[in-house]
């Protein structure tokens, strides 16, 4: 087919948000959700390293579109560099024509050509259709979370975090990426988690009042945070979309938790839910379900020296649902 791949801008960008709207709108506005996407390219990680794309077509026709990511990460040991595809979608009038397979080799060529050693694909659709590109399945469970909440407020003080936290933050993830030994895992630098919070932050800021609201906080211990939690609230469901703990049982998350369910404490008990990397368990939690994520994550290697070699295991993934960009 005659036609290319262009970085997505002006009308060609406004007519994939409009395409794109009734699926991913996630109860904003279409002035909103355009807000949403331009803003999330413009922090300075959206900057550098998130691009949406579009395959059009020799008239300048849209045949389908994706987002492109420039991740690091590390795989058996050793970094890698990680092509992210994500938000594959075809225009409803132009499926079942292969034009999103087309945009899918595409993208993996210039993977290939760019150099990156693996290719990481996000998708709500399941994993079955992506299974013809060479990728698999990455094991990651969503569970649902019961507190150990007793009368009266526990003895932690918590406060909101900022700014300046998140360069601890990101000490937090690397050690512990680098001493529980998982096979895999995303480098998350400073400016990956300031990312990951602002997204949230903006789609709660472009949504309707009170349909979500950011949930931040940090625990100190001698005057630098030692734990912190990031969760997206919607009515009496929480998403804890990451944390991190110094204290290698994550004991001060769950308390921190235990502060913020006593602060409502009509709400019931299992009110939040989370990807928890293995063996992350807080010592006042207990997993009340365990339930198949709604977004599925695929990887496969670009690169023959990047075999991904066996397959990974649940217990070999470093992975929170922050980081689903």
């Amino acid at each position: 087919m005659d036609a290319r791949v262009v970085a997505a801008a002006g009308e060609i960008l406004e007519q994939i948000l409009d395409e794109t709207y009734p699926v991913w709108n996630e109860g904003l506005t279409r002035e909103n959700y355009g807000r949403f996407n331009v803003a999330q390219r413009k922090t300075p990680w959206g900057t550098a390293h998130l691009q949406r794309v579009a395959l059009v077509s020799s008239d300048g026709r849209l045949l389908s579109t994706a987002k492109r990511y420039d991740l690091c990460g590390r795989l058996d040991g050793r970094p890698v560099r990680v092509f992210g595809i994500g938000a594959v979608f075809t225009p409803p009038s132009l499926r079942r024509r292969g034009l999103a397979a087309d945009l899918m080799e595409r993208l993996l060529e210039a993977a290939a050509q760019e150099g990156y050693d693996l290719a990481l694909l996000f998708s709500a659709i399941g994993p079955a259709y992506y299974r013809r590109f060479g990728f698999q399945a990455i094991p990651v469970e969503q569970v649902s979370i019961d507190l150990l909440v007793r009368p009266g407020s526990p003895a932690m003080p918590v406060r909101a975090g900022d700014d300046d936290d998140v360069r601890f933050l990101a000490e937090m993830h690397k050690a512990r990426a680098d001493a529980s030994g998982w096979r895999f895992a995303l480098e998350r630098d400073a400016d990956f988690i300031r990312f990951s919070i602002a997204r949230k932050r903006l789609l709660a800021g472009f949504g309707p009042p009170g349909l979500r609201q950011l949930e931040y906080f940090v625990v100190d211990e001698g005057e630098r945070p030692a734990a912190y939690a990031v969760l997206l609230r919607t009515h009496d469901v929480r998403m804890l979309c990451e944390c991190g703990d110094r204290d290698p049982s994550g004991a001060r998350v769950g308390a921190l938790l235990q502060a913020l369910l006593a602060r409502a404490p009509a709400a019931p008990a299992h009110l939040v839910r989370a990807w928890l990397p293995p063996g992350f368990r807080p010592p006042q939690v207990d997993l009340r379900q365990i339930e198949p994520p709604a977004l599925t994550m695929m990887i496969r290697p670009v690169r023959e020296d990047a075999a991904i070699d066996p397959p990974l295991l649940p217990e070999d993934v470093m992975y929170w649902l922050g980081d689903v960009v």
